[in-house]
């Protein structure tokens, strides 16, 4: 594996998190000191907000905020889009409102429904406005768990099994981004897995289930959906191929290629939300050699403005609800309400 210049503070990084590395004893003071107090700082803003000193702005339709505890790996994108075409079977026209800090996602979203307002801002009561101008009835909230401003019908909640702890460092000495007593304010937990088996995440969901016996807790596979080539389903690449990514867990990416039937040499980790550049193309060109490349989705939309898409194959991801999608299905139909395409309004609106 080579690292982008770049990437390699990310990386660094992300060993520490991940237990590739161990910080040495003065850096791990620091982070861990640096850790306590980012913990103080968010226990105080949620409690402004759960004590409505901190104001919240409601919109005419209903909301229903996709978010997860941790940076990267939960299967959010993938999610998304899921839950996206779980409303519009329901007969809403969802929107999709992101943050606004890359472009990758919501590029994708666009391409993936093109009939849906996708609005990308940091003001994120402005963007259901105008969402809502456009026709929606039900507003997909991407990332929203911290973002606490607009209020929502429904908080689900992503907690990827391969990471999950019941005593996690937070930020900057981990990834997490709240303690798991954060998810008292979850309407519904889902339970995601990419690279661990069924029976282990089975785990994670059971003890969460008997932590939070009031709410839905759901268990997801993210799974490797095919492979594709300039946007056409294709068969796995022959002979040896190398892997280009630039997400939170390049690690899961390259085993789910493997899982899908790639051979790999190599590969080229860049950090997440990559911006490609035409430099990028050039190194990523010289270490493939010819060999077949392999990317993610998001990685592949942005590399398209500096590679020929035909040479590079995209796995593609799905979502398989594998337990609790009866309770996760009655928790949207009733933000929705039973008549489709009108939205539900829930108690705490």
């Amino acid at each position: 594996m080579r690292l982008s210049p770049d990437s390699r503070v990310a990386r660094t990084v992300e060993s520490f998190w991940y237990g590739a590395r161990a910080p040495g004893r003065l850096a791990h003071s620091v982070l861990a000191l640096g850790s306590g107090c980012y913990r103080l700082a968010i226990g105080f803003r949620n409690r402004l907000f759960d004590s409505h000193l901190l104001p919240t702005v409601s919109c005419n339709s209903a909301v229903v905020s996709v978010g997860n505890l941790v940076i990267g790996g939960s299967g959010k994108t993938p999610f998304a889009r899921w839950l996206i075409d779980e409303m519009i079977e329901r007969g809403a026209r969802p929107a999709l409102l992101h943050g606004g800090y890359a472009e990758d996602e919501p590029d994708l979203h666009r391409r993936w429904h093109p009939g849906i307002p996708v609005v990308a801002g940091r003001d994120r009561a402005e963007s259901a406005r105008r969402a809502e101008a456009q026709g929606a009835t039900v507003i997909v909230l991407d990332d929203g768990f911290q973002h606490r401003r607009l209020r929502r019908d429904l908080d689900i909640v992503l907690i990827p099994a391969e990471t999950w702890s019941d005593r996690p460092d937070l930020l900057p000495l981990g990834p997490w981004r709240e303690p798991p007593s954060s998810l008292a304010r979850a309407g519904a937990l889902v339970v995601t897995r990419k690279t661990l088996d069924r029976d282990s995440a089975s785990w994670v969901v059971e003890g969460l289930r008997r932590r939070w016996p009031d709410r839905p807790v759901c268990l997801a596979h993210v799974r490797p959906a095919g492979w594709s080539r300039e946007g056409q389903p294709a068969e796995v690449p022959e002979g040896p191929v190398v892997a280009v990514s630039g997400v939170a867990r390049a690690d899961q990416f390259e085993a789910n290629a493997r899982s899908s039937g790639a051979r790999l040499a190599g590969s080229l980790r860049f950090p997440d939300h990559h911006a490609y550049t035409s430099a990028d193309a050039e190194r990523i060109n010289s270490m493939a050699a010819g060999r077949p490349l392999v990317t993610t989705a998001k990685d592949a939309l942005k590399l398209e403005a500096h590679m020929p898409a035909g040479s590079f194959w995209v796995l593609e991801q799905g979502v398989q609800i594998e337990a609790g999608s009866e309770q996760l299905s009655a928790a949207l139909d009733s933000v929705l309400g039973r008549d489709a395409g009108q939205p539900g309004r829930s108690a705490a609106r």
